[in-house]
């Protein structure tokens, strides 16, 4: 890039640009949400070509040009990813937390029931069946509901960026 063109203003298209390709490096687990909230920050604030430059200076592809957003080549698959089968569970068990608590409950109770069971020689009341009741009937309102899990916090803090994004641009004009 030539020096001419880092001292040129931006626009809030080129602003839109920027928050675009950041939200791809988010989305592919190159930057965390709080860098992500940084960088924004700093896009939003930035008032030359120069300034916006920065923000993409250890990403691959760089900043996006007209009309692009830039992806990058796809990395190896994690061994742990924060979501999907990687990390041994299936990617709908991050949807709905109560499931993933019943199913760790449930087991857990079990197993102490059976060994109090075992370790006694008679079969007890069946006792485990009230946290499990418990956490079922969460379970089945969270499915209802549509899940309470990491992607509806996603979701929802991205909500918050345009809706904070949109009062910016209020305030400027």
């Amino acid at each position: 890039m030539t020096e001419d063109h880092g001292k040129l203003r931006i626009s809030n298209a080129d602003r839109d640009r920027a928050i675009a390709q950041l939200q791809a490096a988010l989305d592919e687990g190159r930057i965390d949400l709080a860098e992500f909230d940084e960088r924004a920050k700093t896009a939003y604030e930035a008032k030359t070509n120069a300034e916006l430059d920065l923000i993409f200076d250890d990403l691959p592809g760089g900043r996006p040009k007209e009309g692009e957003v830039a992806v990058a080549e796809p990395a190896e698959a994690p061994a742990h990813g924060p979501h999907g089968a990687s990390h041994g569970r299936p990617p709908w068990m991050h949807r709905f937390p109560a499931l993933r608590g019943l199913i760790t409950v449930g087991a857990i109770t079990t197993g102490i029931w059976a060994a109090t069971w075992i370790g006694s020689g008679e079969p007890t009341y069946f006792w485990p069946i009230w946290p499990i009741l418990g956490l079922g009937i969460a379970t089945i309102m969270q499915v209802v509901g549509g899940g309470w899990g990491d992607e509806d916090e996603h979701r929802r803090e991205h909500r918050e960026h345009r809706e904070r994004r949109r009062d910016r641009r209020r305030d400027r004009y």
